[in-house]
């Protein structure tokens, strides 16, 4: 279960991170690329790269150049949510369990809105996937917690 927590917390932290500098860099990255700015900006890391490997950071580049800065803001504060969620289960919490679950569930709907329509190959099996994992072994986890004995801690409970 700790590693659980652990990697979810990493994952959570890392997220918001890139969320918060995603949306925050996107008008730029959006104007570097409509001017054709971005293979300069680019500079010797550029050019020591392969045909196919330009071809596929442009790619991702122009994706991005399109998606919509909302993308990047709701799935920052849906981490958050995952974040808190993390740190309630942290401390033995429920309710951790379905912040987190709730959290998750909604960055697939935000996904789905607005990142899988612009992939070539969506990426929604697998992280449907990834998230009822974690969602069920949490779970589990809590539930074999109730049936030793040891109920996780209430909201109410010290």
């Amino acid at each position: 279960m700790t590693i659980l927590l652990v990697l979810s917390l990493i994952n959570a932290c890392w997220n918001i991170f890139s969320a918060s500098v995603s949306f925050l860099m996107l008008p730029q990255v959006r104007k570097m690329y409509e001017d054709g700015q971005m293979e300069e900006s680019m500079g010797p890391f550029y050019a020591m790269m392969s045909d196919e490997m330009k071809q596929t950071m442009m790619e991702g580049i122009k994706m991005l150049s399109q998606m919509d800065p909302k993308y990047f803001l709701f799935l920052g504060i849906l981490f958050v949510g995952s974040l808190i969620g993390v740190i309630q289960m942290f401390k033995g919490k429920k309710t951790g369990l379905h912040i987190y679950s709730i959290s998750q569930i909604l960055m697939l709907i935000n996904s789905s809105v607005y990142l899988y329509p612009h992939q070539p190959q969506s990426g929604f099996v697998s992280d449907l996937l990834l998230t009822l994992i974690f969602i069920l072994l949490y779970y589990l986890y809590f539930k074999r917690m109730e049936m030793l004995g040891n109920p996780p801690k209430s909201p109410e409970q010290p």
